[in-house]
C-alpha cells in the first residue's frame, strides 16, 4: 500500500514540477550522451590495442560501436542546441535515446558477444536510470520493452537451450537488472522532487508577501518588466485602505492583519488569472493588468472594489469603517520605465481619490480618454 501511494505521489510530482524535470533532463541527457560517446571511443581504442584477430567480425563489432558513438553525438547536440529551445519534446527524446542505447547494446552483445561483456551492458543500463526523472511507468515500459526484445531474440537464437540452466539464469539476470534500474530511477526521482519542492518553496517565499500570500513589490516590478515591449495597453490599480491606522490603533494589529488578509482574498477573487495582484506594504495593494481592451472592464472591477472592500468594526466607543481609495492608470506596454510611469500615475490618481473624500476610484488615462470623457481623469464614487 505504501509503495502504491509513493508511486501515486511521484506521478503527481512529475506533473507539479514539469519545468524542473525538463531542465534536469536537458542537462542529464547531455552528460549521459557525452559519457556514452567517450566510453565507446575508449572501447574501440582498447580492443584495438588488445590482440584480437582482425577479422570481418571484429570490424563489424567496431562498426556497431561506431554507430552507438554517432547516435550519442547526435543526441548530445540535439539536447544541447535544439531541445534547449523546444522543450515540449524533451522527455519523448530522452526516452527514445534510452531505448536506442539499450537496443543497440543488446544487438551488439547478441551478435558479437566476444567483443563486449554483459557486465558493461548492465552498467550502461543502470546509468540510464540516472539520466531521466519523470513518471516511473514510462521508464519501466521502455526498459521492459528493450529487455524483452533481447530475451526474445536470445531464445530464438538458442531455442535448443531454452530449458537449460544458463538460459534460465540469463532471463533471471535480465529481470533483476530491470528491477534494480527501476528502483534507482524511482529513488533518484523522489530525491529530485524533494529538491524541486524545497527550491520552489524558497522561490515562492521570496516572491510573496508573508502576511497575505500576494506578490511582493519586487515580484510586481518583474511582472511589469516582463511585459515591456508589447504593443497592447495595460492598467495598474493602486489601492489604499481608508481608516486602517485607526483600526490598528483601536483594535490592535491582530484585527488589522485580518483586515489585510480579507482585502487580499477579495482582490484575488475579483481579478483574472493573468493579472498580477500584490501588496506593496502596509495597507497599500497593487494590481497589474496586462492587455486591457476596454476601460469598461476596469470600471466594472472598480465598482466591485468599492462594494466588496468596505468593512465595519465595532468597538467600545463606536464603529470604524474601513473603505478604500483607488487610483488607476493606463499606458501602452511599449513605453520605457513602464513600472515607474504606471506607478506615478496610479499613485497620483489614488491620492486624488483620498483628497476627494475617500472611498472613491479615480482613473487617469490618456489611452482611453476618448472612450468615456474628453478629460483624462474619470472619477467613480460609491
Amino acid at each position: 500500500m505504501k509503495v502504491v501511494q509513493k508511486l501515486k505521489k511521484t506521478k503527481q510530482d512529475s506533473i507539479n514540477y514539469h519545468k524542473d524535470i525538463e531542465e534536469h533532463t536537458l542537462v542529464s541527457q547531455q552528460v549521459f550522451s557525452a559519457c556514452l560517446f567517450v566510453f565507446f571511443a575508449l572501447h574501440i581504442a582498447i580492443i584495438h590495442l588488445l590482440n584480437f584477430a582482425k577479422c570481418e567480425r571484429f570490424y563489424a563489432a567496431l562498426g556497431i560501436s561506431g554507430l552507438q558513438m554517432l547516435f550519442s553525438m547526435i543526441f548530445y547536440f540535439l539536447f544541447k542546441y535544439y531541445f534547449s529551445n523546444h522543450k515540449k519534446y524533451i522527455l519523448l527524446a530522452a526516452y527514445l535515446n534510452i531505448f536506442q542505447v539499450v537496443i543497440i547494446l543488446e544487438l551488439q552483445y547478441f551478435l558479437y558477444d566476444e567483443y563486449i561483456s554483459y557486465t558493461v551492458i548492465v552498467c550502461i543500463i543502470l546509468c540510464t536510470s540516472l539520466s531521466i526523472i519523470g513518471e516511473i511507468e514510462k521508464y519501466t515500459a521502455i526498459l521492459t520493452m528493450s529487455l524483452s526484445i533481447d530475451i526474445a531474440i536470445t531464445i530464438m537464437k538458442n531455442y535448443n537451450l531454452l530449458h537449460s540452466h544458463d538460459m534460465k539464469m540469463y532471463i533471471i539476470d535480465n529481470f533483476f537488472v530491470l528491477i534494480i534500474a527501476i528502483g534507482i530511477n524511482a529513488s533518484i526521482s523522489c530525491l529530485k522532487y524533494r529538491d524541486f519542492e524545497i527550491k520552489n518553496q524558497i522561490l515562492y517565499l521570496s516572491e510573496r508577501d508573508s502576511l497575505t500570500g500576494l506578490l511582493n513589490r519586487n515580484s510586481l516590478e518583474h511582472a511589469v518588466e516582463k511585459h515591456m515591449g508589447d504593443h497592447s495597453i495595460c492598467a495598474m490599480i493602486l489601492l489604499d485602505l481608508d481608516n486602517f491606522k485607526a483600526l490598528n490603533d483601536t483594535l490592535g494589529h491582530y484585527e488589522g492583519d485580518n483586515c489585510l488578509r480579507a482585502t487580499a482574498d477579495e482582490l484575488k477573487k475579483l481579478f483574472r488569472s493573468t493579472d498580477y495582484v500584490g501588496r506593496l506594504g502596509g495597507d497599500e495593494f497593487l494590481v497589474f493588468l496586462p492587455d486591457i481592451q476596454s476601460l469598461t472592464f476596469v470600471k466594472e472591477r472598480a465598482n466591485m472594489l468599492l462594494k466588496k472592500i468596505p468593512r465595519s468594526y465595532a468597538h467600545q466607543t463606536g464603529e470604524i469603517t474601513v473603505t478604500c481609495s483607488v487610483g488607476i492608470a493606463f499606458l501602452r506596454m511599449d513605453q520605457e520605465n513602464l513600472y515607474e510611469s504606471l506607478y506615478k500615475a496610479a499613485d497620483s490618481a489614488m491620492y486624488m481619490s483620498k483628497a476627494s473624500g475617500k472611498n472613491m476610484v479615480t482613473i487617469f488615462s490618456n489611452e482611453f480618454s476618448g472612450e468615456s470623457s474628453s478629460n483624462s481623469v474619470v472619477k467613480i464614487a460609491r
